[in-house]
């Protein structure tokens, strides 16, 4: 039986609505293909081998082909009637916009959140009446009449087909949207208090239910615990015991319990700010001067990230990643440094850490995180340094990232950026990070 009285529960109307394939959808729009037949998929290209990145895949692409999204073009089977499109992420912004204005119309704006390029959260708990007052309709039916009348306004303004969770809360309608809408002819599914041992303790894997992944799933196994209905019925004091906040939060979570409610303020959590990017390169990486080029970019840009932030890093932490078949051949490591914003000496550190860990492994990952931060425009002299060349390097750096913010990127790169292995022109070029692992690209 399930441990809470659902009745003191919040009881919302909440819709998580997801554009069914956003990017592949967008394009079999644009080209006149229908979205759910037609095979398409959104792949980016290397510079330098032709073979990139199946970024997107239509839902038939994936039927027919046996692909998924994120994997080498070069596994893509020929097919006659499939077309490839490459990514276009500003006309994709433009789709997204597109589709919240449509829900806009229906909710206020506090009670939006768009939670991704292709997911919202709509609670329309205070305009469900508005737009179907019928008393003699249950709570229910108006639930989904709301679904049905987004979907078809979507449609209507953009062709694009998406799959709504209903929900009384935004948990419970965000695991009715993965975990059955999407199969549902309606394309629509709802879960409630009442479906929380039928549906909820149902979930056949742990990782299908959201928040977990593979390391908090092998965490759980640790405490005995292979089910979402055997984490429902755990002892809250032992999971808080073993994971802290989060084991708690699994808990409830696992009973249907979400108290969040989408327009009150959101308190911001206390935890220590830092700034990072990571990305996935177009191929394996062999040569060690070619990975260190990557390094040096990445270093570069996430450390005008923390100038734009008037932030100083006192720890500086490096991702390699090895490629597939190589996992365990990867390496994760960091070290405490003074306090600096200074471009060339966090390339120093960055090179410091992949030259005394690397051996020699072929890489196809590459992260990399300032922490620690201060927040000052002060500069702390290094006693064993020139001081006048300190103060030059750091306003060469000030004036480097001046013109680029002011003509873009590529108005100024290092000579090394053109040797082959040089990602950053090519990463330039993408909006947003969204494709090849390219996240936080505001240094560029």
């Amino acid at each position: 039986m399930a441990n809470f009285d659902y009745s003191k529960e919040p009881l919302r109307d909440i819709l998580m609505i997801d554009v069914k394939s956003f990017y592949a959808s967008v394009e079999c729009v644009e080209h006149g293909l229908n979205p759910l037949t037609a095979m398409v998929v959104v792949m980016s290209q290397s510079d330098n081998t032709g073979n990139g990145l199946i970024l997107a895949a239509s839902p038939m692409a994936k039927k027919v082909l046996g692909i998924t999204n994120v994997s080498r073009a070069d596994n893509l089977p020929d097919h006659p009637d499939l077309f490839k499109f490459q990514p276009r992420m500003n006309f994709y912004i433009e789709k997204n916009l597109a589709v919240n204005n449509v829900f806009r119309r229906y909710v206020a704006d506090e009670d939006l959140l768009i939670y991704s390029i292709d997911e919202s959260i709509l609670d329309v708990t205070h305009s469900l009446n508005l737009f179907f007052p019928s008393p003699e309709m249950s709570r229910k039916e108006k639930r989904w009449r709301m679904a049905r009348t987004l979907q078809k306004a979507v449609f209507k303004e953009t062709g694009l087909y998406v799959t709504v969770g209903i929900g009384d809360n935004p948990l419970l309608a965000k695991l009715a949207l993965d975990n059955e809408s999407k199969h549902n002819r309606s394309l629509i599914a709802e879960w409630t208090y009442q479906d929380v041992e039928s549906k909820i303790w149902n979930i056949p894997e742990l990782t299908d239910f959201w928040g977990i992944g593979s390391r908090t799933k092998k965490r759980l196994y640790k405490l005995g615990i292979d089910t979402v209905k055997q984490l429902a019925n755990a002892d809250v004091y032992r999971l808080k015991n073993d994971s802290g906040v989060l084991g708690v939060q699994l808990y409830f979570h696992a009973n249907g319990i979400d108290r969040s409610i989408l327009s009150e303020p959101r308190q911001q959590k206390s935890v220590e700010k830092s700034y990072g990017n990571s990305q996935v390169l177009n191929r394996n990486y062999f040569k060690q001067e070619e990975i260190e080029i990557v390094v040096k970019e990445m270093a570069e840009q996430v450390a005008t990230r923390i100038r734009r932030h008037h932030a100083q890093t006192q720890c500086v932490h490096l991702w390699i990643g090895s490629a597939f078949g190589e996992a365990s051949k990867g390496f994760s490591h960091q070290m405490k440094i003074p306090a600096t914003d200074h471009t060339k000496t966090l390339v120093q550190h960055c090179l410091y850490l992949f030259r005394k860990h690397y051996t020699g492994q072929a890489v196809r990952h590459v992260g990399i995180t300032y922490s620690k931060l201060i927040f000052t425009e002060n500069v702390q002299l290094d006693l064993f340094s020139d001081p006048d060349k300190m103060l030059k390097e750091r306003n060469l750096d000030q004036i480097v990232d001046q013109i680029r913010e002011k003509y873009g990127f590529t108005s100024l790169i290092h000579a090394n950026s053109k040797l082959t292995g040089g990602r950053a022109i090519a990463r330039s070029k993408l909006v947003g990070g969204h494709f090849g692992g390219a996240g936080g690209l505001d240094g560029l």
